[in-house]
């Protein structure tokens, strides 16, 4: 996966490609979406995951997709003059095809120098707090246009009344984002008077607000003996194949993982008519909602959970016993992380629905864990439906090809492939659509001739 899509302007591209970036991590692009919601932010992340590739890219992009270069956009505050000035260099960098330039303030530079470099607008300031608050209250300087202010590495802030001096000269509607590795009652204070309503973005697991991150998440293991299963689903049968199996898996408590927020949606809706009992979760929902439903699951008041565009890192699951990949996740340590609630004995099995959209997924998933899952076979009432001849079991086009045998000369089976452990044997079907973008079949005049040749 690439910056590509992002739709990053040539300029920015060249810039990354210069750096030698070549793709966000799973982080920068959480941060990247976040970013674009114009919301206050706690990033949970540290210097060596690199976050400035998720919280700089998107407003340098935006700025160079515009000709005016001057006036600062963005000022960015750091713990310590050299991690300002490594900063300072990657901006350039980034920026260097699209002219954006940037300054560096900090406190072994020459004060007529700085307030000079200042008052020229540079689009990104990247500084240490004491010296840019000095600057700005001895000469009275305000901010106008300035859309981010980011506080980097804020636990290694300590004269959080200097930050608060420099947010307060940014005059109008600008996006504050704190960045840190591990909480602080100071931290906690700042976002209190400088954050308005911040949204939390983190890849770990929750933990309680008052201890400190200090050791790395480890990354889950997934074992050979692991329940993993796959269903190839048809054409326009997702939603009626995900039905059957629930049908035939009543008692279940079960967690279903969307790719968005409107599928689980319009999952939720299509269980409640086909009275079955769910609830739908996502990271937008108000703490008391995502509470009440959370806890209606867990109590066993409703067997099914959609969650819809978030993380299973973010999901304090207690129990289930199933959990199915409606939409296969596009990141192999995602899919290791709902794996996980399988691996903590927290679930049965694992089961992924694989489309046609989803099968560079699933196959990137099974390359990494060098086996694939066993595949089910479709719900026999689907089947049905799809043969469309009330349940025989065999389509007309299986029947044509039966009429053409010689009879007394049954046709030789053919020998199978071996079965590659990197990937999943192809599907028998001629076209797959999956519940994030599948096209639908075409139909019309086109499509009638177009049967009529098959």
């Amino acid at each position: 996966m690439s910056f590509n899509q992002f739709r990053l302007s040539s300029d920015i591209l060249k810039g990354l490609k210069d750096v030698k970036i070549d793709s966000p991590s799973p982080l920068q692009k959480k941060i990247f979406k976040a970013v674009q919601e114009k919301k206050d932010l706690v990033i949970n992340t540290s210097v060596e995951e690199k976050p400035e590739s998720g919280y700089l890219i998107s407003l340098l992009n935006e700025i160079s997709k515009t000709e005016r270069r001057q006036g600062t956009r963005a000022i960015v505050i750091t713990g310590n003059k050299e991690r300002a000035k490594s900063l300072d260099e990657w901006i350039w960098a980034i920026g260097y095809h699209a002219s954006i330039e940037s300054a560096c303030i900090t406190e072994d530079g020459k004060i007529n120098e700085q307030l000079n470099t200042l008052s020229a607008g540079p689009v990104v300031i990247v500084a240490t707090p004491g010296r840019l608050s000095e600057l700005l209250e001895n000469n009275r300087m305000i901010f106008r246009e300035v859309q981010q202010m980011i506080v980097d590495q804020a636990e290694l802030i300590e004269d959080w009344a200097a930050v608060d001096t420099i947010s307060t000269r940014i005059i109008g509607k600008c996006q504050r984002i704190f960045t840190a590795a591990k909480d602080s009652k100071m931290i906690r204070d700042a976002e209190n008077k400088m954050l308005k309503d911040p949204e939390l973005v983190t890849l770990a697991k929750k933990k309680d607000p008052t201890v400190e991150i200090t050791k790395p998440v480890l990354e889950p293991v997934i074992t050979k003996d692991l329940t993993q299963y796959y269903i190839n689903v048809p054409p326009r049968s997702k939603i009626t194949t995900l039905m059957a199996h629930l049908e035939n898996h009543n008692n279940d408590s079960v967690v279903i993982f969307t790719a968005s927020r409107k599928t689980a949606d319009r999952l939720y809706k299509i269980l409640r008519k086909n009275n079955r009992r769910a609830v739908s979760l996502h990271e937008k929902l108000e703490k008391d909602v995502f509470n009440e439903r959370f806890s209606r699951f867990t109590s066993g008041d409703v067997q099914n959970l959609l969650v819809g565009e978030m993380s299973a890192a973010d999901l304090p699951l207690e129990h289930a016993s199933q959990v199915i990949n409606y939409d296969v996740p596009e990141e192999v340590s995602e899919y290791k992380l709902r794996a996980e609630l399988v691996g903590d004995g927290k679930a049965s099995r694992i089961l992924s629905l694989v489309s046609k959209q989803d099968r560079n997924d699933i196959n990137t998933i099974c390359s990494s864990l060098g086996y694939a899952p066993e595949e089910v076979p479709l719900p026999k009432n689907v089947k049905e439906k799809l043969s469309g001849n009330g349940g025989n079991g065999k389509s007309k086009q299986n029947k044509r090809a039966i009429s053409k045998t010689k009879p007394g000369k049954p046709s030789k089976p053919k020998k199978k492939a071996p079965k590659k452990i990197d990937e999943l044997p192809r599907p028998t079907f001629d076209q797959l659509e999956g519940g994030r973008t599948g096209k639908p079949q075409k139909k019309g005049l086109f499509g009638f001739i177009k049967k009529l040749f098959k």
